[in-house]
């Protein structure tokens, strides 16, 4: 494998270059993917993990996961699953120390490549202490030099799950137009003429008003009356949305939806015309699926999150502040009009 690129669009040490020089991807035998994120994340890796077997078609892919953090992992695209602990198992108020760290480093295997699709603290942990060919990160910060041999440097202005493909195309892989989430043979379209909105996020600080998205509901429900306006609960016990839903429980079209299991969250989303929501995983498991979404975003930059088909769309406005609710029901509007008439 040749390293082709110019300087500044990717780090590559001498170790790496000697490393490749007489290998094809067929020699690679074992691979290890860090992912130390949640759900969301999850979903922005499968095209990865997807074209990685498919350029390293000999190669055993381990999946580095954290315990606190296995719902939603893509198992399905993994031939094995190494744990860590960012917090304590016993006590999650604790973190894991320093040694315990190092212990859980070291039962990982001697691999041929890692890929550190994480960027983290614990990530570089497991790096440090693992027997490795070649270690492949994201070395925008100078002193993440020191735990990866090569790397790109992610672009905030490109789609996250296209970037983590850039890795696989400075080892040679050919350009990929189309992302492949794995999905389409599982989950099956039923058109259901449904609306669902979901007003969680991981932060507060991600979170639109909950007055706001029940203004919101209340216009598209208005305009959209043969459709049903589903707002869809989360696991968490601050995911209710009751404060949205009790102004709108007598309208005929709008529901509150218990949270599900997570296969029977995915096939209702992927039945939906178009979600609406935060940035969260929720929105990413819909993109996955080739479903239409609307991004709300603030104090977040929307274009690592926003695909460029012309299903998914974002608002958001040059201050970064909290969207008006107009914005947010025309760009809703104008996509189902599109899309569906």
């Amino acid at each position: 494998m040749i390293l082709n690129f110019r300087r500044g669009s990717a780090y590559a040490n001498k170790k790496a270059h000697i490393y490749l020089a007489k290998k094809n991807p067929g020699d690679i035998h074992k691979i290890t993917v860090i992912r130390h994120a949640a759900i969301g994340d999850f979903m922005n890796i499968r095209p990865f993990l997807i074209e990685l077997r498919n350029y390293f078609p000999n190669a055993k892919i381990t999946l580095s996961v954290l315990r606190s953090a296995t719902y939603g992992i893509p198992d399905d695209l993994a031939d094995d699953i190494h744990i860590m602990d960012k917090d304590d198992p016993e006590d999650p108020l604790k973190k894991t120390g320093f040694f315990k760290r190092i212990e859980q480093a070291r039962t990982l295997p001697p691999q041929d490549i890692i890929f550190d699709l994480t960027d983290s603290t614990l990530s570089a942990f497991l790096l440090f202490f693992s027997k490795v060919g070649l270690k492949v990160g994201y070395p925008y910060r100078i002193f993440r030099r020191l735990f990866v041999d090569m790397g790109v440097y992610r672009s905030d202005f490109v789609i996250e799950a296209e970037s983590t493909l850039h890795m696989l195309n400075m080892l040679g892989m050919p350009k990929i137009k189309n992302l492949r989430y794995g999905f389409e043979k599982k989950y099956k379209k039923n058109d259901t003429r449904t609306i669902i909105y979901f007003a969680g996020a991981s932060t507060t600080g991600k979170r639109w008003e909950a007055k706001k998205f029940a203004m919101l509901i209340d216009k598209m429900s208005l305009k959209y009356t043969n459709y049903k306006h589903i707002i869809l609960q989360g696991i968490g016990a601050d995911e209710k949305f009751l404060d949205i839903y009790k102004p709108l429980e007598i309208k005929e079209n709008v529901f509150l939806q218990e949270a599900m299991k997570l296969d029977s969250t995915m096939q209702f989303l992927t039945d939906a015309r178009c979600v609406v929501s935060n940035d969260t995983g929720i929105r990413n498991m819909a993109i996955a699926l080739q479903t239409p979404t609307v991004g709300i975003f603030f104090g977040t930059n929307p274009f690592r999150y926003w695909p460029s088909d012309a299903i998914h769309e974002c608002v958001f406005n040059n201050q970064y502040a909290s969207p008006d609710v107009e914005d947010v029901y025309k760009t809703t509007a104008r996509l189902l009009d599109t899309l569906y008439l």
